[in-house]
């Protein structure tokens, strides 16, 4: 007898071929037979002619920072979701500095981004023992893992942004071989970000050589994603070229009105480079991240405490004004890109009045100019802010997603009980396939689902995940196309999404009817080396 039966499916694969009608049968996690199906199983599903899909895979998620405090994951799950890519943009829980002063300094950076520190992170000085505990935590969806530049670097170096000598460059590879050794997917990196942004293309070319040893993949939040688009895209080619690594570029975009347009020529860049490159987009015009990265590099070195007192000198507020407007190269200024009325407030941790305003409104309500309240908002928040930035263009967003070489990732930051958040993390998935398939037709729905199935899975090297076939993981989404939908927005992110019938993870359900049910049946993945 099976576990579970599903009847009367209409079955997109992932693999991009067309639908076709069939049941399914799972037994022990596992899809055990596809066809007409005249056996028994302890449940059986209806699913009315409805969809059955491999389950998502969201390629550039941020869960690893608060899997602690929602291991649930149930955003994800009412996505249809069900394997997450974590450890993105250079940032995470690990590896942490085993030496005091810099555990502080990494500390206080990861609650200055509103990342919660957990008592464990003391004991996670390599990527090995994080993974380790790890796979003792029920999860909600499957989790695999980059290892973090930042943390990599912040664990040896600190804020420091010099050069590593070539003892704290040997360190850091120790840190990355224990990471790939120990089932990461690769190295990612976020160059807008500390202290990523004092890393220079021979450190991460270095870094990236370990990874290739293992057959990993380097992936990367650009260095700028506005005026030096381009040559931050062709950096990172190059580093992944020379490492002999895959390469993929995180939320594809171009920031700010002068740059639109050009991901046309981003997209050049991808299908011209003589290795494998990938690159992933979220289905909004509007990006998210600390309102501490909208300062310029030379006050992300310092410790919070300094930065604040930098802040608070009025002396100093001339000097600062024009380095954000007048950005130095490679220096991607948000605030420059999407102007005070284009910055909307989704976190504050002190003054949460100012929660669903734009920098704007907040000045205009204190009476103040809107630098001040921009200064104002850091300072009051001790750094531990964030922002939504309205900074892309619809044509562009449209242009990418319709690239063969694009995946989907939600780059969300929530977890229950948040008043705010990007609706990305909540709504992407839906809103692809009811807004961008259904609404708009710019993509068939199955080359939609490849997108979010096997293309990940064989880019990624996801073992059992990605396709609806005997023998593969029973990851499954049952879902409407006439009425899957995000219905959130900027204002309202929260809402609930519509469509998706039941979700069904390692073989077990757990979402019906567009409502987690709080099973966690996921597991740690890890990467096999190369040639095993």
């Amino acid at each position: 007898m099976f576990d579970l039966i599903i009847q009367n499916a209409r079955i997109i694969d992932g693999s991009g071929a067309p639908a076709f009608e069939a049941d399914i049968a799972v037994k022990d996690g596992v899809i055990a037979e596809i066809g007409t199906i005249n056996q028994t199983a302890a449940e059986t599903i209806d699913a009315g002619g409805r969809v059955a899909a491999p389950g998502f895979i969201d390629v550039h998620g941020h869960s690893d920072m608060f899997a602690f405090v929602d291991p649930d994951r149930a955003s994800k799950l009412c996505q249809g979701i069900t394997t997450e890519i974590c450890g993105q943009c250079g940032l995470g829980p690990a590896p942490s500095p085993a030496h005091e002063i810099l555990y502080q300094q990494y500390a206080g950076y990861l609650g200055s981004l509103g990342a919660p520190i957990y008592p464990q992170s003391k004991e996670f000085t390599s990527f090995g023992a994080y993974l380790d505990f790890m796979e003792t935590m029920p999860l909600g969806i499957n989790t695999a893992y980059f290892i973090p530049h930042g943390m990599v670097r912040l664990a040896v170096m600190g804020l420091s942004p010099e050069k590593p000598s070539a003892t704290q460059l040997d360190q850091m590879k120790a840190l990355v071989r224990d990471g790939m050794e120990n089932g990461a997917f690769g190295l990612s990196s976020g160059l807008m970000y500390a202290p990523g942004i004092f890393s220079d293309e021979d450190e991460l070319t270095a870094l990236c050589q370990v990874v290739g040893e293992y057959g990993g993949i380097y992936t990367s939040h650009l260095r700028d994603q506005g005026k030096a688009l381009l040559d931050s895209v062709a950096e990172t080619i190059r580093i992944a070229k020379n490492a002999n690594v895959r390469a993929n570029i995180s939320h594809n975009k171009a920031s700010g009105k002068d740059n639109w347009g050009k991901v046309q020529e981003v997209i050049k860049l991808i299908h011209e480079a003589d290795i494998p490159v990938m690159h992933d987009v979220y289905p909004y015009t509007a990006g998210s991240s600390s309102l501490l990265s909208t300062l310029p590099h030379y006050l992300q070195k310092m410790p919070p405490g300094e930065i604040i007192a930098y802040l608070s000198d009025t002396q100093n507020h001339t000097a600062l004004k024009d380095a954000i407007f007048n950005p130095a190269p490679g220096f991607e200024s948000p605030l420059y890109d999407c102007g005070y009325d284009g910055l909307m407030i989704f976190h504050a941790a002190v003054t949460a009045d100012a929660v669903g305003k734009s920098i704007q409104q907040v000045a205009e309500e204190l009476e103040l100019e809107p630098f001040e309240a921009y200064l104002k908002l850091l300072i009051e928040n001790q750094l531990s802010a964030g922002y939504i930035g309205f900074s892309m263009s619809e044509t562009d967003v449209r242009t990418l997603m319709s690239d063969p070489l694009c995946m989907f990732g939600t780059d969300g930051l929530y977890v229950q009980g948040m008043p705010m958040t990007h609706p990305r993390a909540i709504g992407t998935f839906p809103r692809i396939l009811g807004r961008y398939v259904r609404e708009v037709d710019l993509i068939s729905l199955e080359e939609a689902i490849r997108k979010m199935t096997s293309l990940p899975a064989e880019f990624y090297g996801l073992k059992g995940k990605g396709q609806l076939r005997v023998g593969m993981d029973a990851d499954i989404v049952i879902l409407d196309p006439d009425r899957i939908m995000d219905q959130g927005d900027y204002k309202q992110p929260l809402l609930p999404n519509a469509g998706i019938y039941r979700v069904i993870e390692n073989g077990q359900v757990v979402l019906a009817d567009d409502k987690a049910l709080g099973g966690r049946f996921g597991k740690v993945l890890r990467a096999m080396p190369q040639g095993e």
